[in-house]
């Protein structure tokens, strides 16, 4: 990976941050402009916890990218796989809170306004969009162990 490579990503990192903290900082007022007050205050939470998990994510792809970099993402003793680890975890995480936000929605009948079905159905599509992340970034992390073996056997041969 190119120093300019990184620096772009990292600058692409730094931004979505910043975004998800303003986001946190935004949630309530907004929370509270569509759907009112008494379903605001739950949504809020579950946004701002939501938030928490695509930051962690946003962290562990910090982490990654200089091992990447650098040929360390094949390193044996498997330091880069709890990076991946945490982010599948920081994933799984966020789609539950989705999936508990839009229970919270349909049950409690904020859904049955315009705006708050449209805040349900973006619930369900971040529940999914997580979820399948998740696991897509499950099998890239199963890739990577296979590589890191075939890594290893070919180091052996040369």
């Amino acid at each position: 990976m190119a120093a300019l490579m990184l620096g772009a990503l990292r600058a692409l990192l730094v931004l979505l941050f910043a975004g998800a903290v303003a986001a946190q900082a935004a949630g309530y007022a907004v929370a509270r402009a569509v759907l009112g007050e008494d379903a605001a205050v739950v949504v809020a939470v579950l946004a701002v916890a939501g938030l928490v998990c695509v930051e962690v994510v946003l962290v562990c792809v910090w982490a990654l990218a200089p091992l990447a970099r650098d040929g360390r993402i094949f390193e044996t003793e498997r330091r880069p796989d709890r990076w991946v680890r945490g982010a599948v975890g920081a994933l799984a995480i966020g789609a539950g809170l989705a999936t508990v936000g839009l229970g919270y929605l349909l049950v409690s009948g904020a859904a049955s306004t315009p705006a708050g079905a449209t805040v349900a159905v973006l619930a369900a599509a971040v529940a999914a969009a997580a979820a399948a992340l998740a696991l897509l970034v499950d099998v890239m992390r199963r890739l990577l162990h296979r590589a890191t073996g075939l890594h290893d056997e070919l180091a052996e041969v040369v």
